[in-house]
């Protein structure tokens, strides 16, 4: 929606989330390398013990790029198991499809600095875990993302029964402005806390 036509609420949140972003990702950036290494594994530990991801059968995880929770290594360690893993495509603006990879070598630069896979394969069942990105999150279920929306819009699709948000301490929020478009996500795992919302 061109900007002209949202109301100052809106025009107001947009303002305050822009501000946010620069705001957490600076925060995120006092991360330093071997931190974001530790923290990342205690993370990608949880999400490998957690009876959900056990359970599951189709996951969707996020290729991480800069200084984001690090789930290469989670995406590699997946692979080897018996289950279908796709990675977010991006097929057009604002809208991303599950992509099925075989192998971490699939990957390739893409828009965004992010790796992505050169495929036409979509998974189009239902998929028992989503591991998201974010900028921020709340215990509420509130997330910060990019901007493009992409996430917001894929949770609305319904497609993945459990979208959980793999995020630093540093990174939850007490609260998060929102629009009516704002999806909240089940869960949050970070490397001391991991809790699921009603």
């Amino acid at each position: 929606m061109k900007q002209q036509f949202l109301d100052k609420k809106t025009l107001a949140i947009i303002k305050e989330k822009k501000e946010l972003r620069t705001q957490f990702k600076l925060q995120r950036e006092q991360l330093n390398e071997t931190q974001i290494k530790q923290k990342s594994q205690l993370i990608a530990e949880k999400v490998l013990n957690l009876a959900e991801f056990k359970k599951a059968k189709k996951i969707m995880c996020y290729v991480s790029k800069d200084n984001e929770v690090a789930t290469h290594d989670l995406i590699k360690k997946i692979l080897t198991m018996n289950k279908t893993l796709a990675v977010p495509l991006i097929v057009k603006k604002g809208i991303m499809k599950s992509a099925i990879i075989n192998s971490f070598a699939e990957l390739r630069l893409a828009d965004f600095n992010t790796l992505q896979p050169r495929t036409s394969k979509f998974l189009e069942d239902k998929i028992d875990l989503n591991l998201m990105p974010a900028l921020a999150v709340t215990k509420t279920g509130d997330r910060l993302g990019w901007g493009g929306g992409f996430y917001d819009r894929f949770m609305m699709s319904k497609q993945a029964q459990l979208n959980l948000v793999l995020a630093f301490d540093c990174q939850i929020a007490e609260q998060l402005p929102t629009t009516e478009f704002d999806q909240k996500v089940d869960g949050i795992i970070t490397e001391s806390q991991l809790f699921f919302l009603d």
